[in-house]
């Protein structure tokens, strides 16, 4: 490598760390730079007016501003409020990863530092202070399995349509079993992420769902699956319909309920019919039978299942197992 290769090289390295530390809000003082990096303040300045010609002409539609601040004695990087994510908007987005759970702690970290850096500098320090004991608490589901590249590279398989060949452990079963499914979307639910699919030939009317921590192999193939624009999964429909990833048969549900809030059944079924009548509420909705029947159970004695017939009589059949339990000395 000649000189001027070295030097070209030094100059690069040199600006990539001078531009990540604007992005983290770091000030840039001159005589500080110098003496790190083994240059005269003039090639620093040099830098500097590179960094502010390049925010200038290429981070077009983005109000960036590189200026001198001088409480600070350095070159910070300014832009409108709009451009960073508010402190409020970072906190809210904190609080429910931490209630979560979903990742790993050393995932969750890496997260939430990459994510504080979205802010401003001045609210970085408020953010990490208000969620400092809720981090140094926290405590993931069991697993303890990294998911972001699983995530990554099954919704590649999503967009691409491409079958992917999997090995999945089922709760209580110590084998694993094979599956080659046509993936369809991956959603999140209790704690957990899901893989929803079809089974690829495999002619079931709705899909199978796969905890994504419980696949302990996968192989996204370059074979790709066809899907008919009427068939093409709907997730904000499905999301309606399941209740705790329990699938289960599909089917139209009548329920009376009196408890304290409705408003929480609302959230909970966002497709259903709601009428008051005679001090309580009828709930009609469409749904996956096992999910259902898990929350129905939940609200203990202020529900009352009407139709299906079917349905009715087996909610009445588990809740006699459950009093015969109790009644149990």
């Amino acid at each position: 490598m000649n000189v001027d290769q070295e030097y070209s090289v030094q100059k690069v390295a040199r600006m990539l760390r001078l531009f990540e530390r604007l992005l983290e809000g770091t000030p840039l003082q001159k005589g500080a730079v110098a003496q790190e990096f083994g240059v005269s303040a003039k090639t620093v300045q040099r830098d500097i007016e590179d960094l502010r010609d390049y925010f200038a002409e290429y981070r077009q539609g983005a109000s960036f501003l590189l200026a001198y601040d001088r409480a600070q004695r350095g070159y910070i990087l300014q832009r409108e409020a709009s451009e960073w994510l508010a402190a409020d908007e970072i906190m809210g987005i904190t609080k429910i990863l931490l209630e979560s759970r979903a990742f790993p702690k050393d995932e969750l970290d890496r997260l939430l530092e990459k994510l504080s850096i979205l802010c401003r500098p001045e609210d970085r320090k408020h953010i990490k202070e208000a969620v400092n004991n809720e981090r140094f608490l926290y405590r993931p589901v069991n697993h303890n399995r990294p998911l972001f590249q699983t995530l990554w590279e099954l919704t590649f398989a999503v967009r691409e349509r491409r079958l992917v060949d999997l090995q999945y452990r089922k709760i209580g079963v110590m084998d694993e079993i094979n599956r080659r499914v046509e993936p369809l979307g991956i959603m999140f639910s209790e704690y957990y992420f899901y893989l929803i699919a079809h089974l690829h030939n495999g002619g079931k009317e709705y899909p199978a769902v796969y905890r994504l921590d419980r696949i302990r192999d996968y192989v996204v193939t370059n074979e790709h699956f066809r899907v008919e624009e009427t068939k093409r999964f709907q997730a904000g429909e499905f999301r309606q319909k399941v209740q705790f990833m329990q699938m289960g048969k599909l089917m139209k549900v009548e329920f009376k309920y009196w408890g304290a809030s409705i408003e929480a059944v609302a959230d909970r079924l966002p497709n259903a019919s709601i009428v008051e009548q005679d001090g309580s509420y009828v709930v009609k909705a469409e749904v996956f039978g096992r999910g259902i029947k898990m929350w129905l159970l939940s609200q203990a004695q202020y529900v009352e299942v009407v139709k299906p017939e079917e349905f009715r009589q087996e909610m009445m059949q588990t809740i006699e197992q459950m009093r015969d339990i109790y009644g149990k000395k």
